[in-house]
């Protein structure tokens, strides 16, 4: 007799630019092999078609993710929360790094879930991010139990408007284990195949990230996502460049057993002037730096709050190859980042040490979010 499929209660959420579904963790199996099977049959994975149509997935990476959630015994920390990105063509189950976009959600989730309930009103919640061990506080607001998605803010990427929720990344340095520059250094040389020898900066708070000069390959990154995914000698650069990086910050032992999702790895530039996604008009003058960044072997349709969190490390620290490269910039003020889907601007506190090194006291990002559907999703 062939054994009918589970069920488990799940919600769906936008977070930011990304979508992901949703757990209580009691609700996940603690078996791995049964975990992972549960994610894939949710996101629709593996699929040699890379269109996830068999699962709540949508074909980038973006649109493949799943969080799980609960009530947290540290003293620092509301809740605790665990991000999986769900490989879309190979079904990998990569828990190596976070996702600051569907971070977002977390609070409204365990509010609404009733896993750390709030009174109506503002509402800050403390979450712990098992992949990375970092604390995010999350400021929003409380209306008749639920956290409040409608508002007038707008944020690169996403259509219409919604409520802000403003997101404090806490001593967001050394995900690694390594501080803000890994290797100790704002920069050193890396090279690719075909490109030769070039500069580059390895940056960690929130994510590991290393930034590389989009020059090297002829690029200004006025270029589209889609323009640069198809330019196969230029992406098999910056794949050999991010497993290089994950050896040199010690996040692996050889290249070959670096991770899907992390480190990642960027192209950056001085500002130009360039047309977004949507076709917006973006002048040379409203940004500090544009940006590419690479996620599962393509180019990000936006940035991921996380990796805007490294950038943002990396712009306010003296030597780095984005704080160099930066024009007008002002770090105690907004710091303005150029991606394809428009200007993302965030903040960092940055104090220098008087031995030289940087303690990154906090970096900060704005994003809106909405519950789309909860109910029962069905899985082996």
């Amino acid at each position: 007799m062939t054994a009918l499929p589970r069920k488990t209660p799940a919600v769906f959420y936008r977070g930011g630019t990304s979508k992901a579904v949703f757990f209580r963790a009691e609700d996940v199996p603690e078996n791995i092999e049964e975990r992972d099977t549960m994610l894939r049959a949710v996101m629709g994975s593996p699929d040699p078609y890379g269109r996830q149509l068999d699962g709540l997935g949508g074909g980038i990476s973006s649109l493949s993710k799943a969080m799980w959630v609960k009530k947290s015994t540290r003293n620092d920390a509301d809740v605790d929360y665990t991000f999986a990105q769900v490989g879309i063509r190979d079904g990998v189950i990569d828990l190596s790094s976070n996702c600051g976009n569907m971070t977002s959600t977390v609070g409204p989730f365990a509010i609404e879930e009733g896993i750390f309930p709030l009174p109506d009103g503002p509402a800050t919640v403390r979450m712990f991010n098992t992949n990375t061990n970092k604390v995010v506080h999350a400021h929003f607001t409380i209306q008749d139990g639920r956290a409040v998605s409608t508002g007038d803010m707008e944020i690169p990427g996403v259509s219409g408007t919604g409520a802000p929720m403003r997101l404090d990344w806490m001593a967001p340095a050394g995900t690694a284990g390594r501080g803000v520059l890994p290797t100790g250094k704002p920069q050193e040389m890396f090279s690719a195949p075909g490109f030769g020898e070039f500069p580059g900066s390895i940056v960690d708070a929130a994510a590991v990230c290393v930034y590389i000069p989009a020059s090297v390959f002829g690029l200004t990154c006025a270029e589209s996502p889609m323009a640069i995914d198809a330019m196969p000698e230029v992406m098999a650069a910056m794949e050999h460049v991010r497993r290089d990086a994950a050896v040199r910050a010690g996040m692996a032992e050889t290249p070959e057993a670096a991770a899907q999702a992390a480190p990642r790895v960027a192209l950056i530039a001085p500002p130009v002037a360039y047309k977004t996604l949507a076709g917006t008009e973006i002048n040379a003058d409203e940004y500090n730096i544009a940006v590419r960044v690479a996620s599962m072997e393509n180019i990000h349709r936006a940035v991921q709050v996380t990796g805007a969190m490294s950038i943002s490390a990396g712009l306010v620290v003296e030597g780095t190859l984005l704080n160099e490269m930066a024009v007008d910039l002002d770090t105690s003020d907004d710091l303005k980042i150029g991606n394809p889907s428009g200007v993302l601007r965030t903040r960092a506190d940055a104090q220098k040490n008087p031995d030289g090194s940087w303690n990154l006291v906090s970096t900060t990002a704005y994003r809106t979010f909405r519950r789309i559907m909860d109910g029962h999703v069905y899985h082996p």
